[in-house]
């Protein structure tokens, strides 16, 4: 893992505190990004829960409270569910980075448990709030679609469990100075959803198909 993407991770203690509770929609966000989601059958991304499993969207993209523009975290999604709960790889790549040392229910902002996966064409995704002792796969090891690679919690600030899943593009900009900066989330959609929504909206339950 080199320093940049070291200044990456830290920069996720100041991003995630997550209420998951149904938020306020940015209809502005949604509208101005809309031609950045593509099709489901086109994306490279699964749901990030086992196929057959169904979970809520609590908090989905483009709300005000931490998906939002200002928190560069505006493109994040909250599935709620029980601690314990297997989660699995959306996407092929290798982990970059891990956390697991933190315990359930300690509600402290940058106390959460975490996988980071990185891809080949240079973007991260993140699993975020795993219990503790909840990471399954190593640093380095190199992942396939569907895998599972830990088991969600309670970890972090945050009103109720859930994962907080979430893709990162990383650029210069993200590393200003060489201090803690902040890389914007991207747009994703699940090729695997249903309902086969190319925006996924909060308060639905999706079922990985």
């Amino acid at each position: 893992m080199n320093y940049k993407f070291l200044i990456l991770v830290l920069s996720l203690f100041v991003l995630i505190s997550c209420n998951s509770t149904t938020a306020k929609i940015d209809k502005s966000c949604l509208a101005q990004n809309s031609e950045r989601f593509v099709e489901p059958e086109q994306s490279k991304y699964n749901l990030p829960f086992g196929v057959g499993e169904s979970y809520e969207l609590r908090q989905g993209n483009c709300t005000f409270h931490t998906h939002s523009v200002e928190y560069k975290s505006e493109f994040a999604f909250d599935f709620v569910m029980d601690v314990g709960t297997p989660i699995h790889a959306a996407r092929s790549g290798q982990v970059a980075a891990i956390e697991d040392r933190f315990f359930d229910s300690n509600n402290k902002e940058s106390d959460f448990n975490y996988i980071a996966i990185a891809h080949k064409d240079g973007t991260f995704a993140f699993y975020i709030h795993l219990t503790n002792s909840g990471v399954t796969v190593e640093l380095g090891e190199v992942i396939n679609q569907g895998d599972v690679i830990g088991y969600s919690g309670d970890t972090g600030m945050e009103s109720i469990p859930h994962l907080h899943f979430h893709v990162i593009e990383t650029n210069e900009g993200c590393f200003k100075n060489d201090v803690i900066g902040s890389c914007s989330t991207i747009p994703i959609s699940f090729k695997n959803a249903n309902p086969n929504d190319k925006i996924l909206m909060q308060g639905i339950i999706y079922t990985a198909m």
